[in-house]
């Protein structure tokens, strides 16, 4: 029988600074065991990435993207008064805390409701049977829940992934545990990119522990034959990648390494963060003002594909890969790429992070780190090259072992398939 897959996504393949690299590397394995595949996204801004060749043999519907109320949130008020979204309201009115938890109930009932029926048309349009079909939300957000709705009528078959902002209760302004859980009672899986989040999704909705497994994302292997070679011991690089906003906390970063610059005079250090967000301009301020002679410091805000940060670990030599995160609810695949290179890892404690970031493969400070506890791991390793150096390959040989995107994303593939007849 013709297996179909429909993946929902937030933008992809249209860019975004994140999705994609989550993405792409699963392309090729689901590709394997499907004979259709249609990608979903619900916003499209721009034009689509260069992705020809991962996308080859895919079909890319944006039907969703082009929906009035899907691009401007105002048009979605004449849904207010649509009886399943009162229904949704009204059931959940004991738990509303303020009216912006009010709001953004209402805000997710409406999104759900509308996008049913958009599912439904989509359906139509590309002739898809529930019996043949695989519904997979690579979020677990108002999608998943439209998909849920739409089980009263039609037995559809759901999965879902779930991350860091779908995962975390206080990440969000307001989310309904009673349509979490309807949501959840119509899925087949429910996949965690981690363990800690497995756990803190089991603990949440005890009644579904079944559905609830663990499916990391990894990081594919780019440029990876030879690791990346660490500086001559007088220079340090440190190395970021993130969105530089609050819960990233990258102005973290500057501080502890100013710090190490500061109380090392007779060293050089060099800082390169790649990414942008609302925190960039203060972090600029903060930089310009505050760096010392010997601390080199770049910020890369224009959009950079994962290629190019596959490229920086090949083309430079780099010393500590760096992450401060206040959470994080998977295993970051920004740490992945950085150990898929051999370069170990200094990183709050934060979600996950554990699970990758140990004594052996890097430094995992506390999860809000002050300048002492920064400066008394990071000199152990910069007065003992031959420690520093061990770190490097059993940061790699980690990546090798459990975070190779490849073997993940073929066991993802391979179990996801098999859950349709």
């Amino acid at each position: 029988m013709t297996k179909n897959l429909v993946i929902f996504t937030s933008s992809f393949p249209y860019w975004t600074p994140t999705e994609s690299s989550f993405i792409m590397p699963e392309l090729d394995a689901l590709r394997s065991k499907f004979d259709n595949i249609i990608i979903d996204p619900e916003r499209a801004s721009g034009t689509i990435c260069n992705y020809a060749e991962a996308l080859h043999g895919i079909t890319v519907d944006d039907s969703m993207s082009r929906l009035p109320y899907s691009r401007h949130r105002l048009l979605k008020a004449s849904h207010l008064l649509n009886p399943k979204v009162m229904s949704l309201t009204l059931s959940d009115l004991s738990t509303y805390s303020n009216i912006n938890q009010l709001a953004s109930g209402v805000s997710f009932n409406i999104n759900a409701v509308c996008f049913a029926g958009c599912i439904k048309r989509l359906m139509k349009r590309h002739a898809l049977r529930p019996d043949n079909t695989l519904f997979y939300t690579f979020w677990f957000d108002h999608i998943t829940s439209a998909l849920a709705l739409l089980c009263n009528k039609l037995p559809l078959n759901i999965i879902t992934r779930v991350h860091g902002v779908d995962l975390y209760d206080f990440r969000v302004t307001y989310r309904s545990a009673k349509l979490r859980d309807f949501t959840m009672s119509r899925l087949l899986k429910v996949y965690c990119a981690s363990d800690t989040a497995r756990r803190y999704l089991i603990e949440r909705h005890p009644s579904h522990s079944a559905k609830i497994a663990m499916s990391r994302l990894g990081s594919p292997a780019i440029l990876t034959d030879s690791p990346t070679p660490a500086g001559n011991g007088n220079d340090i690089t440190f190395f970021s990648c993130s969105r530089i906003a609050a819960e990233k906390r990258v102005h973290l970063n500057y501080r502890l390494i100013r710090t190490l610059a500061l109380s090392r005079p007779d060293m050089n250090f060099r800082w390169m963060h790649i990414g942008t967000g609302d925190k960039l301009a203060s972090l600029l301020n903060e930089v310009t003002h505050q760096c010392p002679a010997n601390l080199n410091v770049t910020i890369e805000s224009d959009r950079i594909d994962n290629e190019n940060v596959h490229q920086f670990y090949h083309d430079n030599r780099v010393d500590w890969f760096m992450l401060m995160s206040e959470t994080e609810g998977g295993v970051p695949v920004s740490i992945c790429e950085a150990m898929s290179h051999g370069v170990p890892v200094i990183a709050a404690s934060s979600g996950a992070i554990p699970e990758i970031v140990d004594s052996s493969t890097g430094v995992l400070l506390s999860h809000d780190p002050d300048d002492n506890e920064f400066l008394t791991a990071i000199n152990r390793f910069i007065s003992d090259r031959e420690a520093a150096g061990k770190l490097r390959v059993n940061a790699r040989e980690r990546w090798r072992n459990s975070f190779n995107s490849q073997q993940l994303r073929d066991s993802f593939a391979s179990e996801i398939s098999q859950l349709l007849p």
